[in-house]
């Protein structure tokens, strides 16, 4: 059996890498470890290849399996490479997986794809999936799935794979020299290997794939087994992304992660993202950081300029922003502020103050365009087909209502530390 695994990426200023490594990567180690003997080839192509030709000269091999990884932007680049596969390969099953599919299912329930991951874990999904196409069954959760040439049916809702089963990523599908070329062309200043560390979210944001991903509770990697594998893997790389909604969602895990780094006498560097309530603590922030935390990332989404009106994003109280900034500060940790442009309700004044809020309490902001995904999932085919979805992508969705200019939003996406408004009047 011959199971082909393409990415079709068209990112454009996104730390796309990272996400191979944590998804795409960790999807193959897991079939792998499920088809042991079986010809498994994975091609993230559009890393430092031309991704057209690395394609048609994998899908010229006869797969038996095309498994396409593929976010809300990349959707259309996934159904033309699974149009010119049904042509090349026409026995070929072709199935997708990624942020796409979670959030505009009907986009794939349709030619040339055979099923698509819905819910549930993706490697579990298109593993079991796998199994039962080869046994001549129709999947049996976490997809819709091609009855008929003209019938789409949902099968039951996906199944969560056991934390101690979730698969690191395999090294060896993005080289380091590529991965490394990669990172420096997106302007990224250190090489980081990541993995995932948690999945589900309770918070549920509207816009976030989060809670279709991995659900509403959250999920923890063992502490032995995320350790053992940040001290094994480092290697080439210079710090660990540990990926996951809040970081710092499980405090008797976050205890029993550095207790047992320091057991091992172990301070390895690392990232990660967690709500920005969550460092107000100060000793969590110590421990943290003494153990190798170099960069704690947080939603600060958007502040409300005027503080007349109802506040944009209640979660985030802005009068604990100096506490945060000064814990951060203290203990020599990267404070990276995520912010969005273009929220509903959100004035040019919101977005300048924000970014002067952020910029003056020393984090690194991180802005991308508010893409309202959600929205996506309510639409026919018909509509979704109108609509360039090439651009929606975090760095690249542009709404005017936002007050900025689209200069003044791209300057600030590409350069936010260096960011200067157009002469029209700002907020005092």
């Amino acid at each position: 059996m011959r199971i082909l695994l393409v990415s079709p990426s068209v990112a454009r200023f996104d730390a796309t890498v990272h996400y191979w490594q944590a998804e795409f990567a960790a999807c193959v180690a897991y079939l792998r470890r499920r088809f042991p003997g079986h010809d498994i080839v994975a091609e993230p192509a559009g890393l430092t290849c031309a991704p057209g030709r690395v394609a048609v000269s994998q899908l010229l091999t006869q797969p038996d399996f095309l498994l396409i990884w593929a976010r809300v932007w990349e959707s259309p680049a996934a159904r033309e490479l699974g149009l010119l596969a049904r042509e090349i390969t026409p026995d070929t099953k072709i199935l997708v997986w990624g942020d796409g599919p979670l959030f505009m299912r009907q986009y794939f329930a349709r030619e040339p794809f055979d099923a698509a991951v819905v819910s549930g874990d993706p490697e579990l999904a298109l593993a079991d999936a796998i199994e039962r196409f080869s046994a001549g069954n129709l999947p049996g959760h976490g997809m819709v799935v091609k009855a008929s040439r003209a019938d789409w049916i949902p099968t039951a809702t996906g199944r969560w794979l056991e934390p101690a089963e979730w698969p690191f990523p395999a090294l060896d599908v993005i080289p380091f020299s590529d991965y490394h070329i990669a990172r420096e062309m997106r302007g990224k200043p250190t090489d980081d290997l990541s993995f995932d560390v948690s999945r589900g979210c309770a918070v549920g944001c509207k816009w976030c794939v989060d809670p279709l991903k991995g659900g509403r509770t959250d999920r923890r990697r063992p502490v032995q087994a995320t350790v053992e594998f940040m001290a094994a893997s480092l290697g080439p790389y210079q710090q660990f992304q540990c990926h996951g909604p809040i970081f710092t969602a499980d405090d008797e895990w976050s205890r029993e992660f550095v207790s047992t780094l320091r057991r091992k006498n172990l301070c390895i560097p690392f990232k990660a993202v967690t709500l920005v309530n969550h460092l107000v603590d100060e000793s969590l922030v110590a421990e943290l950081a003494s153990v190798g935390m170099r960069a704690i990332g947080f939603g600060l989404e958007t502040l409300t300029a005027d503080k007349s009106r109802r506040l944009l994003t209640p979660k985030v109280a802005e009068r604990r922003l100096e506490q945060v900034a000064a814990n951060l500060r203290r203990y020599g940790v990267e404070g990276k502020a995520y912010t969005q442009i273009g929220l509903a309700g959100q004035v040019r004044d919101d977005v300048l103050y924000t970014h002067r809020v952020a910029h003056d309490l020393g984090f690194t902001v991180r802005p991308t365009g508010a893409t309202p995904f959600h929205l996506l999932r309510s639409m026919s085919v018909a509509e979704l087909d109108r609509l360039d979805l090439a651009r929606w992508d975090r760095k690249s969705f542009y709404n005017p209502s936002c007050g900025l200019s689209r200069r003044e939003f791209f300057q600030l996406i590409t350069s936010p530390g260096t960011f200067a408004a157009d002469g029209r009047k700002e907020v005092a």
